[in-house]
């Protein structure tokens, strides 16, 4: 995996954050929080495709669990987002301008979603701004593509 991590969660911090946002989140991502607690990627600029919107969106910052910094916060970045998100929904870190990286695990979606909160990609609206990026978390730091490569 190419992230540059926070440090480890413990067990106890993911129990705790899961109860806080009142459901279970996929195993993958234990497993990233556990191993790594959020982070940025090795290589600066790593992007991921956005298949809806045909366009490579540039990774900043995954969140992590009781970090100093409350900006790279999950649970600071679900209390003040959690009126706007769907069922079973966390924001999991942000790109580098204003969008932000969803989590969904409920009947309905599951995976890894780009939310363009700023709407700053044709056909973005305020109606309509989150698009599929992944089917898992796995999949999603799998598909991570270095500038390199692009």
């Amino acid at each position: 995996m190419n992230i540059t991590g926070y440090g480890k969660a413990t067990q106890a911090a993911v129990k705790g954050f899961q109860e806080f946002v009142g459901f279970e989140i996929p195993e993958d991502y234990k497993q990233f929080l556990l191993q790594y607690n959020g982070g940025t990627t090795e290589v600066q600029n790593s992007k991921f495709y956005v298949d809806t919107l045909d366009t490579l969106v540039c990774l900043n910052i995954l969140y992590g669990l009781d970090l100093q910094d409350k900006g790279l916060d999950l649970r600071k970045w679900h209390e003040e987002k959690k009126e706007d998100l769907h069922k079973n929904c966390i924001i999991i870190g942000n790109d580098t301008c204003a969008g932000k990286i969803l989590l969904i695990n409920n009947e309905e979606e599951k995976g890894v979603y780009f939310w363009d909160q700023g709407w700053y990609s044709d056909p973005s609206s305020q109606d309509e701004n989150i698009y599929k990026v992944a089917e898992s978390f796995q999949s999603f730091i799998e598909g991570l593509k270095i500038p390199e490569e692009i």
